[in-house]
């Protein structure tokens, strides 16, 4: 149980109820924060629990990878850091992020109705939400509910969406015009969606707000004990076969069509004919794994890539620090915390030209934005990055994500909590 006291945000005089219990948030979204799926949004959510003050007491209403670890249904207990968050998971979740027949979102709001039904959560005080659609449930709820936006969603109309909306991208807007009137706020981590709905909605355009990713610096930063680099190295031989004199690229995500491992994997081909010692760890899962295997082996890039599959947050950050350069091949994106965390790792990185990267990626002195969407321009990328070696690496990858910790950004969304139960309480 996390222990807690009384926000001291909350003046004292509007209510007594404030000091007889902290803030009670209830997050809905199927993520599961013991498990190691890469992804932002459960990367997000394992930040706000991770930090949150002992005034905000938070419980993850969310989706089990592992059911025998933690079963559907039971609370569990999770630690993050020196942090333990209450988890409740009542769906189960593929952790290669394959679909059933019934989609997850479905699934995940047919148990939470049940849920609602059954008074089971009624005992928070703030609802806060990670996709628009499980708002649909509460409309008549008169609790404060946020909502959080990871994409501009206006990409569902563009051919390179791999989300289930794009074949009906007009209810979805139907959908969000309808429920977003019962946001209090709503969170965008892309500005130009907030730009859009301060236009669509000019009658509450201070509802919306952006709110940038940011990076765990305690797991990802530089190597401390440089000798400590040929241990690591060893360790990837003998785990991976990579060379210890390889060029080592990391990629991190899901194996799927917004992550465009398809391009990637057409760009190393491009690359290696320059640079024969480049080796690829791909880490990550999904639908696209079978597709990904065979277009190795038809590349004749077996030598050079070698696909890890889910591993943990503290694993990756072992293998950024020996990186030598981090590559992103999204078709989009919102704000990539994973261009963060290899950036706070030391790593430069070579990235497409989507969602908020320029607001971290510098050409030349961090790594290089993409603009061409063809293999030959991001492997000419890749091979212009790994050539400028180490005056690209360092002190200028960690500069550029300072302003991007979990301490600065994450104010903005507990500050709101405390102004909304405040509010409530009066």
């Amino acid at each position: 149980m996390i222990q807690t006291r009384s926000s001291a945000s909350v003046n004292t005089n509007d209510t007594v109820k404030a000091r007889t219990h902290p803030t009670r948030v209830g997050i809905f979204y199927p993520a599961d924060p013991a498990g190691h799926i890469p992804g932002g949004i459960d990367t997000i959510i394992r930040g706000i629990l991770k930090w949150a003050p002992e005034d905000i007491d938070y419980t993850l209403f969310g989706a089990t990878s592992d059911p025998e670890q933690r079963p559907v249904g039971q609370e569990a207990s999770v630690s993050l850091g020196n942090k333990t968050i209450r988890f409740i998971p009542i769906v189960s979740a593929d952790p290669s992020g394959r679909r059933k027949l019934v989609p997850l979102t479905i699934r995940y709001m047919l148990v939470l109705r049940r849920y609602i039904r059954q008074g089971r959560l009624d005992h928070l005080d703030i609802l806060d939400f990670h996709r628009v659609e499980p708002l649909a449930l509460f409309r008549k709820d008169h609790r404060p509910k946020n909502v959080m936006i990871h994409q501009d969603m206006e990409v569902i109309r563009s051919k390179d969406a791999d989300i289930g909306w794009r074949y009906a991208p007009w209810l979805y807007e139907a959908i969000e015009r309808r429920l977003f009137r019962k946001a209090n706020h709503v969170f965008c981590v892309r500005q130009s969606a907030v730009a859009r709905y301060r236009r669509v909605y000019a009658d509450s355009a201070d509802r919306f707000s952006f709110i940038p990713t940011w990076v765990d610096t305690t797991i990802f930063h530089p190597l401390q004990d440089t000798s400590q680099s040929q241990n690591s190295m060893r360790m990837l031989d003998i785990r991976f076969g990579v060379s210890q004199s390889a060029q080592l690229l990391v990629w991190v995500g899901r194996l799927d069509r917004q992550k465009d491992p398809v391009l990637l994997l057409d760009a190393i081909k491009v690359a290696v004919t320059t640079q024969p010692e480049i080796h690829l760890l791909m880490i990550g899962d999904g639908i696209l794994r079978q597709q990904i295997e065979a277009q190795i082996k038809s590349l004749e890039l077996a030598k050079h890539v070698t696909l890890c599959g889910a591993i943990p947050p503290s694993q990756i950050a072992e293998i950024l620090q020996i990186a030598d350069l981090f590559v992103l091949s999204s078709a989009y994106e919102g704000m990539p915390i994973v261009v963060l965390e290899a950036l706070a790792s030391g790593v430069p990185v070579v990235t497409m030209e989507v969602g908020e990267v320029r607001l971290v990626i510098d050409d030349g002195i961090d790594g290089f934005v993409v603009t061409e969407r063809s293999p030959d321009a991001l492997g000419g990328a890749i091979c212009n990055a790994l050539s400028l070696g180490d005056a690209i690496r360092g002190h200028a990858c960690i500069e550029a994500v300072d302003a991007y910790t979990p301490e600065r950004v994450l104010q903005n969304i507990y500050d709101n909590h405390r102004a909304q139960a405040a509010q409530r309480h009066r």
